[in-house]
Order: C-alpha cells, then sequence, then structure tokens
C-alpha cells in the first residue's frame, strides 16, 4: 500500500511537470485517502500528522501545489496507508454486445454529467464544505434541532439535479441514509455542542479517570465523524467497560 501510494505521488508529479490536462483524480485520491485516516486517529503515528491530514482537505493547498509539497505529503502519509480498512471488491460480471458498426465506431455523448469531471460524492461533499454556513446546515453541525420544511430546502438544493446531482444519485451512492446523518459525517459534530451533549452526563456521573477519558475520546471521534454508531461504544476496545451501569447510561445519551 505504501508503494501504491508513492506511485500516486509520482503520477502527480509528472503531471504537473508535463502539464497534463487534468489532475483532480490524483487531487480526489489523495485528499480521500487523507480523509480515511482521520478516522484512525486513535493510532499515534496518525495523530501526529492531522494537522497535515487536515490541510489535505482544503482547496488552497492544492492551489499552491508543488513537486517539493508533493514529496513531503509521500513521505508524511506512505507508512500510515497500511492502516486503512481493506476494501472489499466483490467479483463483477458483464454481458452486453459490443455495438461497433462496420461503418466506424459510433459516436457517444462524452460530455461529463452536469460539466464536471468528479464524481457525484466528490461534489455533493465538496458542495456542502463550501456551504456549511448555510443556516440548516449549521444547525446540523451544532446540533440544533431543524424544522421538515428546512430539510426539505436542503433537499431542493442538494437535488438540483445540475450543479450538485439529483435525489436518485444520493440513493445510488449512500441508500436510504438520512440526509441530517450524512451531512453531519461530513461537517463533524462543534466541538461545543458535543461538550455540551454529555455535560450534564459528566456533572452526574462522580466518574473515574478511565471514564472521563473514554468520553473525551467519543467527543473527539464526534468533531470529525458527526455521528457514531453506539455498536462501537461496545467494542473490544473498551471491553473492561462492558458491564459497567456507567456504559448503558451513555447509550441512552442523545446526539
Amino acid at each position: 500500500m505504501a508503494r501504491r501510494f508513492d506511485i500516486l505521488i509520482l503520477n502527480y508529479q509528472l503531471a504537473l511537470l508535463t502539464g497534463a490536462y487534468s489532475t483532480d483524480r490524483y487531487i480526489n485520491k489523495i485528499s480521500g485517502t487523507a480523509k480515511a485516516l482521520l478516522k484512525k486517529q486513535n493510532i499515534p503515528a496518525v495523530s501526529m500528522q492531522v494537522p497535515l491530514l487536515n490541510e489535505l482537505q482544503t482547496e488552497p493547498f492544492w492551489q499552491s501545489i508543488n513537486i517539493n509539497h508533493l514529496e513531503n505529503v509521500r513521505i508524511a502519509v506512505r507508512d500510515l496507508v497500511k492502516y486503512l480498512d481493506k476494501e472489499q471488491q466483490e467479483p463483477v460480471t458483464t454481458s452486453f454486445e459490443d455495438d461497433l458498426d462496420h461503418d466506424g465506431i459510433g459516436k457517444r455523448d462524452l460530455t461529463p454529467s452536469y460539466g464536471k469531471l468528479q464524481s457525484y460524492k466528490d461534489r455533493v461533499e465538496s458542495y456542502i464544505r463550501k456551504h456549511k454556513d448555510h443556516l440548516v446546515i449549521h444547525k446540523l453541525q451544532t446540533n440544533k434541532p431543524i424544522t421538515e420544511s428546512e430539510i426539505n430546502t436542503l433537499e431542493d438544493i442538494l437535488f438540483d439535479g445540475g450543479t450538485v446531482g439529483t435525489k436518485q444519485d444520493y440513493i445510488d451512492n449512500y441508500g436510504n441514509k438520512p440526509l441530517g446523518e450524512f451531512i453531519r459525517g461530513i461537517v463533524g459534530l462543534d466541538v461545543t455542542a458535543a461538550q455540551a451533549a454529555f455535560a450534564e452526563f459528566i456533572q452526574t456521573g462522580n466518574l473515574r479517570a478511565d471514564q472521563m477519558t473514554f468520553i473525551n475520546s467519543i467527543i473527539s471521534y464526534l468533531t470529525t465523524n458527526g455521528t457514531i454508531d453506539k455498536k462501537m461504544l461496545c467494542d473490544n476496545t473498551y471491553a473492561k467497560m462492558k458491564n459497567e451501569p456507567f456504559l448503558y447510561k451513555l447509550l441512552i445519551v442523545s446526539i
């Protein structure tokens, strides 16, 4: 995996040197790797590179990119990619007829959807990050209640069929995932809001030091990932706390 990352950086460097038409695919791949690594901050080696991994998600970084910066990224990240979860690829079987006629190759519309080279996932996630100050998105990030009409307004923006995509695009990529949960997963949860959600529990819990450390790690996770699967609270990492009343109380705290 480290060598694959080396090749990715090398190809991007060559693209910069030769003035290739588009380098978007390299940017998307590298920033996607950085985003996945940010979910592994409990690993010390990854935690040390969090500032860089966050920077790789920003447009200013890529606007000023050069060969030397890419080499620094390669050195910092290549030994971290081994911590990424392995993707399971199901075999794909295709069955179709070649429609090439005898008179030549049939013309095809080569215009990319919505005039973009980005995938739908890249477009919608980029759009949400750029518009995180939008009233509804901001309320989701700060754990404020939103109305049905506000969700409808957000759907009208995200499912416009043009700039971002359609509702069917969303379903194809994310299934029936609630829109609020999806957006929170991109922008994260405001740290103040996360702390406030646990404040009453902490004040009345008379917690030990290790329990406070556990809660702080959850707050840190929420600020990056927005939501947390309650099953994660009972994984092997925290097995020693599984049977404690404290954990059962924690499971019903609303985030």
